[in-house]
């Protein structure tokens, strides 16, 4: 079971401010378990460069590891301190191969077209009522023998009572995933940490999911 405490992309509450300490935290902690899987899953695939869109990136911690294997990256955040430490991270031979734009999700009207949407604890702080405006454009983005990698925040998660935030049921996200082929769909209800060390229970549907050609 991996450990809450050390994946997730949030510190110590849904309206964190200091942003500087949150990426402070994170800055040396590898790729998440899921971007992780869903990689892995692309390997022995055709040999050309895909390209991969990272919502709520953060400071760019699957993002580097992206462009590490040879992918093409558009890298987006709220918050554009993350991105400037995600540049000043980048080597500058991958530059050429990277994009960032500063949006929150309520912002944005389309997503080009890609092989792979990673939403890493991110898509829980979409508001309730543009989620499924954004799922919507995730689905449409995302093209045939593609992926999605990302985690939804469960009823019994520690801000559940956040209205500014989305959870779901395990059969809500099920539905979600209709136009899929799930590939991991791992639910973790428990007690951990947040980045900042602070206690939090923590209910999350962790997913790789896969797109089906067309027939």
């Amino acid at each position: 079971m991996s450990n809450i405490s050390n994946e997730s992309n949030v510190s110590n509450g849904p309206l964190r401010d200091n942003w500087s300490d949150f990426y402070n935290a994170v800055e040396h902690r590898p790729p998440h378990d899921t971007l992780l899987r869903a990689l892995a899953r692309f390997d022995g695939g055709p040999e050309r460069q895909r390209f991969a869109i990272d919502l709520g990136c953060g400071s760019g911690r699957d993002t580097r590891e992206m462009l590490r294997r040879g992918w093409q990256v558009l890298a987006i955040d709220r918050e554009a301190e993350g991105l400037t430490r995600l540049m000043a991270r980048v080597p500058a031979e991958q530059h050429d191969r990277l994009q960032t734009r500063a949006a929150a999700f309520e912002d944005l009207q389309t997503l080009p077209p890609c092989d792979f949407v990673n939403a890493s604890f991110s898509l829980p702080f979409c508001t309730p009522a543009y989620f499924e405006t954004l799922w919507a454009m995730i689905v449409a983005a995302i093209q045939p023998r593609g992926r999605f990698a990302g985690t939804f925040f469960g009823p019994h998660d520690g801000w559940a009572n956040e209205p500014m935030m989305t959870f779901h049921t395990q059969a809500q996200v099920e539905g979600l995933l209709v136009p899929f082929k799930v590939e991991q769909l791992l639910e973790e209800d428990r007690d951990g940490s947040t980045a900042l060390g602070n206690a939090k229970h923590w209910h999350t549907f962790q997913v790789v999911a896969f797109k089906p050609a067309r027939p």
